[in-house]
């Protein structure tokens, strides 16, 4: 059965070749090499905090040799409430095209790129540290699924986990792959249950009363004196992830680690 899986996998290759989903050439996987290496990665000269670059030189490379442990201004007079915040690129080009179809257009199979791009910077911010529990930013729900005890798992899980996937956002498919990778469960413990309007479009003040009371925990037993990681796609102003962070804190969080996939300079 195996060898006939096989020779479809090759016949439908040749038949549909993959393409590189950014500049559309015929490739072996769905990102070329010159497409990936458009993709510019954060480096160390970071805020030590929210993560955001401090420097960038004229080539635009980020001087990852920086040892030195720096904040940016916004961090010295914000009140954040996470730990630490990370992200994996620059949010432009190759990396802006390949979140675009698969949160909009819905190309599934982006997610074993973009799930590789977070382990890459989970690998190089928190490899070493200790999370108990990955979670995301779920949409808007009316209602949700009861938690339930998986024997095992050994720990709460959300009872739709097995039996409606395809209820799932972009990010909650990404959360549940990125889980399986890194071993870390995926808590699925955060609901939002008010509508919100887009935080870009939105000054500072309006943000926090947009946001205000939008999210929830499911279950308290799951957060307390837990430590989180949450991720996402894009860091945009930041408002949303500290508002869940608020929000687990609330409920006995320990320390929140954020992770996204790519952030504007």
């Amino acid at each position: 059965m195996s060898g006939f899986l096989n020779l479809f996998e090759l016949a439908k290759d040749i038949l549909f070749p993959p393409l590189c989903v950014v500049c559309g050439k015929i490739n072996s996987e769905y990102l070329c090499n010159d497409c990936a290496l458009d993709i510019r990665i954060f480096g160390r000269a970071i805020c030590h905090h929210c993560g955001k670059p401090l420097r960038i030189d004229n080539a635009g490379d980020h001087d990852s040799d920086s040892a030195v442990v720096s904040f940016c201004s916004l961090c010295k007079n914000e009140n954040y409430y996470f730990y630490r915040a990370r992200s994996f690129c620059v949010y432009e080009g190759a990396i802006a095209k390949i979140i675009h179809k698969y949160k909009y257009k819905r190309y599934e199979y982006l997610s074993k790129v973009l799930v590789s791009f977070l382990k890459k910077a989970y690998a190089n911010y928190y490899e070493g540290e200790k999370i108990d529990y990955i979670d995301t930013v779920p949409d808007y729900s009316a209602c949700y699924y009861p938690m339930k005890y998986s024997s095992s798992r050994g720990y709460l899980i959300n009872a739709s986990h097995e039996n409606n996937m395809t209820s799932k956002n972009h990010m909650q498919t990404l959360a549940l792959l990125f889980s399986k990778l890194t071993k870390i469960p995926f808590a699925d413990n955060i609901i939002k249950i008010k509508k919100t309007f887009k935080q870009q479009k939105l000054d500072k003040s309006l943000r926090k009363v947009n946001l205000s009371e939008a999210f929830k925990v499911k279950n308290c037993l799951i957060t307390y004196g837990k430590n989180f990681l949450i991720i996402d796609d894009v860091w945009t102003t930041g408002s949303t992830l500290n508002e869940i962070s608020s929000v687990l804190k609330k409920s006995g969080a320990n320390k929140i680690f954020l992770l996204t996939l790519a952030r504007p300079v």
